[in-house]
């Protein structure tokens, strides 16, 4: 995590995505992104809107508001998934591009699973799966 001194300082840092799973193994949440100055969210739609929802052991983020549209240089640097098993392997999958491995790390003590690294654009649609 970098720390900085104002919040403008860190408008194009990756973003590390925290996934607290329920007991059933699932988890949902959503980000908004915007340029953080003007109202062109508002006029102009200028905006992201993502959901991110874990269940069957798939972790996918799409789109929450299509309407929405904002181009951003921001990409997911770690996904840290509480609450999770050890999987054999972890594997993302990006629309037009081939299945790729990611690197993890398990804490069997906390039940913490940490990817690295994913590099996706936090605007596009993935999904990582654990097998």
């Amino acid at each position: 995590m970098r720390v900085r001194r104002a919040s403008d300082c860190m408008k194009d840092d990756p973003i590390t995505l925290f996934v607290a799973l329920s007991p059933q193994g699932t988890a949902q949440g959503e980000l908004f992104l915007d340029d953080g100055h003007t109202f062109n969210y508002q006029t102009q739609h200028a905006f992201l809107l993502r959901r991110f929802s874990f269940s069957g052991n798939a972790l996918v983020s799409s789109s929450a508001d299509p309407k929405g549209h904002f181009e951003t240089p921001i990409w997911i640097e770690r996904v840290v998934i509480m609450g999770a098993g050890k999987p054999a392997a972890v594997v993302l999958q990006t629309k037009g591009s081939p299945e790729s491995r990611l690197s993890f790390q398990h804490d069997p003590e906390t039940s913490v699973l940490i990817l690295r690294k994913p590099g996706v654009n936090v605007a596009s649609d993935w999904s990582i799966h654990l097998r």
